[in-house]
């Protein structure tokens, strides 16, 4: 089977997975696949110096922001500079010009203000859950896309397709619960205010949101690991994969002890990852921007 063919399967398989156990397949993807790919890929990317021209600071910059997002004071006045602080700190450390990283730092304590006002909840959705959402959906997708617009083939456009469909499936098509329903009861007992946030008048917790949330995390996991032949992040010595498996047997213990301890030892890691990648991530929406393959051809006179 090629590696077209996998993807679309996949991420089909994914869907359903999604659709039919939307807690199980969120949790379980975040809880297991999700620190093997934050550890192999900080490692592949260590490897090609994120992508940045001083990968030492950008190192030091990436944990700073990680620090103040993890250590930060529950005082909603403080808000807009806690956003402010964050947003300018990543745009410098990006390497953006000076214009560009006061606007993002204008924006940034915009929306810290505006959150001070609605709530901690709005915080926390657009400084871990929004970034963490765009990371997994909206970057696998022009990663995908910049593939196509290198080959120009129309089978590798088939997997955008399918990514496509299988998200306005969480629109159009119901999503049922077909577990025992322990990982909500969990929940219920440890975030409360998080599902809170989740909730739909009438009918708890969001399931089409949930199931969505479980098939992106899914699928970005599972392509990862799809994609071990063609990035080659395996290829490493054999003392950083002692290390890195051995990490990530810490981080299964911890979800072995209780969802919030392996929540909170696996949250470093994965915001980390997201943060170090940015790079990339910018690199290559420049790179989709700049090709011929999204803009319109105009007639010839």
């Amino acid at each position: 089977m090629s590696q077209t063919h996998l993807n679309v399967l996949a991420i089909f398989l994914c869907a359903v997975l999604a659709h039919v156990l939307p807690a199980t397949t969120w949790l379980g993807a975040y809880a297991v696949l999700g620190p093997a790919h934050y550890l192999t890929e900080i490692s592949w990317l260590h490897d090609r110096k994120y992508f940045v021209s001083r990968p030492r600071l950008w190192i030091i910059t990436a944990l700073a922001v990680l620090m103040i997002m993890l250590v930060r004071p529950n005082q909603p006045e403080a808000d807009g500079v806690f956003c402010a602080l964050l947003g300018g700190l990543v745009a410098a450390g990006l390497g953006m010009s000076m214009v560009v990283t006061v606007l993002v730092t204008a924006f940034s304590a915009g929306i810290g203000m505006a959150g001070a006002k609605l709530g901690w909840g709005f915080v926390l959705a657009v400084v871990v859950l929004v970034p963490t959402l765009i990371h997994v959906f909206a970057f696998t997708t022009m990663f995908m896309l910049a593939g196509a617009s290198r080959t120009r083939q129309t089978k590798d456009c088939l997997p955008l397709a399918a990514l496509g469909l299988a998200a306005a499936s969480f629109l159009l098509l119901p999503t049922v619960d077909l577990g025992d329903g322990s990982f909500l009861k969990t929940a219920e007992k440890s975030f409360p205010r998080l599902l809170e946030l989740l909730s739909v008048p009438g009918h708890g917790v969001a399931l089409r949101l949930v199931g969505f949330l479980g098939f992106a995390y899914a699928y970005h996991y599972v392509n990862w690991f799809l994609k071990t032949g063609l990035l080659g992040w395996h290829r490493v010595s054999s003392t950083r994969l002692v290390l890195l498996a051995s990490a990530w047997a810490v981080v299964m213990f911890a979800y072995a002890q209780s969802i919030v301890v392996g929540l909170l030892v696996s949250l470093p890691l994965s915001l980390g990852h997201v943060l170090l990648e940015l790079p990339l991530n910018m690199r290559t929406v420049r790179g989709l921007c700049s090709t011929s393959f999204l803009r319109p051809r105009l007639p010839m006179a």
